[in-house]
């Protein structure tokens, strides 16, 4: 669990979704949720970019990008100590293929945003 931010600074959550039209709604809900947002991030590339460039509080990652998978930001997250989320449309039968996922919550699609907020909040 990260710190609580100094007074005035904005927590940073990195928001990653390949999805143009998901990506802007999560991201304009944590803005107007006082939140700073690094990206979105469609690729995982790009994700590993932002992570490196600026480490945030805590992300919210969907399972899917195009024909990869967020596995390799997730990793890097947790070594990190960054904690994240998952939105994605993935069944629980599919996330149990991957370990980094165990008993990470997801909110799924579509996704709730206010419930997005309060969760990131609680992180």
């Amino acid at each position: 669990m990260n710190a609580p931010p100094a007074d005035g600074e904005r927590r940073t959550v990195l928001v990653v979704e390949d999805e143009y039209l998901l990506a802007m709604e999560l991201k304009h809900a944590l803005v107007g949720g006082g939140f700073e947002v690094l990206g979105p991030a469609g690729s995982v590339n790009h994700a590993l970019d932002l992570v490196n460039e600026k480490r945030p509080h805590a992300a919210v990652l969907d399972l899917t990008l195009g024909s990869e998978t967020v596995s390799p930001v997730a990793l890097h997250l947790k070594s990190l100590g960054v904690p994240f989320i998952l939105a994605s449309a993935v069944s629980p039968r599919e996330l149990a293929r991957y370990p980094i996922f165990s008993g990470v919550l997801n909110l799924g699609k579509p996704t709730d945003l206010g419930h997005l907020v309060r969760v990131m909040q609680s992180l």
